[in-house]
């Protein structure tokens, strides 16, 4: 168990108590209007352009708009764009500005912001960490309120893309002075950041929805949001229980026991397109054997891992992607992928002459999280089952994916499995993945990138059918094994004081609903 989740009752008390203490003098007195929400992590940045944490986005995703915006079931819809259209060639975009955007700051925000916001995004000088995503753009004009892009091929997850909260445009009073300012056209107004303490958002008197996936079409009900950084689970708990904090994010056994408990709720991120699998450094034998992959992903007891390791409180996932993302088919990959059979296991490792007195000794290179720890402990104990020797080596999430970008580029040494996650709005993310060189270096070979680029050029079934070739590329040779989804982090708890609260894509907060009963 995490340490946090093994903690004695003693330590417990003690932390409650000092929990309260910090609650009432750091936070303060808040107005019935205000929403506080204790967090873990502060931001890193307010600069969407320059950043990739979600702990940044969720805030930044607040202030700033998309140009499109998505629906529950993933049809695109209008957002600062009122309205746009393509080229038969799928090569260019037009999007036409809603007219009476207005910025934070007063100024206007039509088709000349819009390309202001959009140049800096893929400016090289800008260092986006997400400028790959932004796709093959080859220039951008302005005609009238009207923002066209060309690309240098069909692209068709741009869309998608455009409606996530790493593609949100900036005012460009944000960034005319060297340093940037938080300036944007959302639901919420940047106020005050006191960093590694608390971040003050107030409500857009302003604000016109777009967005699907909120009811309320002005302003935000609520007039301040406050982000408060608490980093302890237990002290973010107490803060919640006693009243001085209306939501915070909470441990897994916190949450399981919120659950449970009808004086509070507990949001999971449905929407999360969030997917975690097991992959393996290929290169190095006998990973290069696909009948080895599949005994390793027959030894995996997955729903255990969703049952116990994630509290119940995420599932089992049989494809490579979220199963809420485009054409993805749960039955289609579970036929396709392998299923937990340990004698099947057994068999084929002693087909490849490993036995209980020869065993398999492999790592399990993972990085340290809760859910994930106890994941991969029991991933230990169901490949000792099998008499695969798994050696854990766990590393913090800020140095796990530059280890394995070494890891992956090896042709000898310890062979390894890798526990890793992905999200986003489209299964596009498996070509960020898996088309070399790839994330942390995880590309295969040419049939693969043949594949991922082809569904890229496709739409509709045409698509639907590329992507299924994907998937099953990836399963039947065992190259990824998908463990579970969606919401394996970022779960939110509130007071039942707190109504209509949503968690949109990617774990994107929304609030425009929100109203706090007395």
């Amino acid at each position: 168990m995490p340490p946090t989740i093994g903690m004695g009752l003693c330590s417990r008390v003690v932390l409650v108590l000092f929990a309260l203490s910090l609650g009432a003098s750091a936070i303060g007195q808040a107005n019935a209007t205000d929403l506080v929400i204790a967090r873990p992590f502060d931001a890193d940045s307010l600069d969407p352009q320059r950043v990739g944490a979600t702990y940044s986005l969720q805030i930044t995703n607040l202030i700033f708009d998309t140009l499109l915006t998505m629906d529950r079931d993933g049809s695109i819809h209008p957002g600062l764009a009122s309205g746009w259209r393509s080229s038969d060639d799928g090569k260019s975009y037009s999007f036409e500005i809603r007219d009476g955007v207005k910025c934070h700051d007063g100024t206007i925000f039509d088709a000349r912001a819009a390309k202001a916001s959009l140049d800096r995004a893929l400016d090289p000088s800008t260092l986006n960490p997400n400028r790959p995503l932004w796709g093959p753009i080859t220039s951008s004009a302005v005609d009238g309120n009207v923002l066209k892009i060309s690309l240098s091929e069909r692209y068709v997850p741009f869309l998608a893309f455009l409606s996530g909260m790493q593609a949100v445009f900036v005012c460009p009073s944000s960034f005319t002075d060297k340093e940037f300012k938080p300036v944007g056209t959302g639901p919420f107004k940047f106020h005050e950041w006191t960093r590694n303490d608390s971040i003050e958002l107030e409500a857009n008197g302003d604000y016109k929805n777009a967005n699907p996936l909120v009811s309320n079409s002005g302003k935000p009900h609520i007039d301040k949001l406050i982000f408060k950084v608490i980093p302890e689970a237990v002290s973010r708990m107490a803060a919640l229980r006693s009243g001085e904090v209306d939501m915070a994010e909470p441990s897994l056994q916190e949450a399981k026991e919120l659950v449970e408990d009808s004086s509070f709720k507990v949001y999971v991120s449905e929407l999360s397109g969030q997917q975690t699998f097991a992959s393996f450094t290929w290169k190095i034998k006998p990973f290069d054997d696909a009948n080895i992959r599949r005994a390793i992903g027959m030894a995996l007891n997955r729903q255990a891992y969703a049952d116990v390791a994630f509290e119940g409180l995420a599932k089992l996932g049989t494809c490579p992607v979220a199963p809420n993302l485009f054409a993805t088919d749960q039955v289609l990959c579970a036929a396709w992928g392998v299923a937990y059979n340990p004698e099947g296991a057994k068999k084929l490792l002693a087909a490849a002459g490993y036995t209980p007195e020869e065993p398999l000794k492999v790592k399990l290179v993972v990085y340290k999280g809760e859910g994930w720890d106890l994941m991969h402990q029991i991933m230990q104990q169901d490949l000792a089952a099998v008499g695969v020797q798994a050696e854990i080596e766990a590393w913090d999430v800020a140095s796990f994916y530059s280890h394995i970008a070494d890891v992956n580029t090896r042709t000898d040494g310890t062979p390894s499995i890798l526990s890793l996650g992905m999200s986003g709005v489209d299964p596009d993310y498996l070509y960020f993945l898996w088309r070399r060189p790839g994330a942390s270096n995880l590309g295969l070979n040419a049939d693969l990138d043949l594949l991922l680029e082809d569904q890229r050029k496709l739409s509709g079934a045409e698509r639907a059918s590329k992507l299924h070739e994907v998937h099953k590329y990836l399963l039947t040779n065992a190259y990824a094994v998908p463990l579970v989804t969606p919401g394996w982090g970022w779960l939110m708890a509130s007071s039942p004081r707190v109504h209509d609260f949503k968690m949109g894509y990617m774990v994107s907060f929304l609030f425009n609903d929100v109203t706090i009963s007395e």
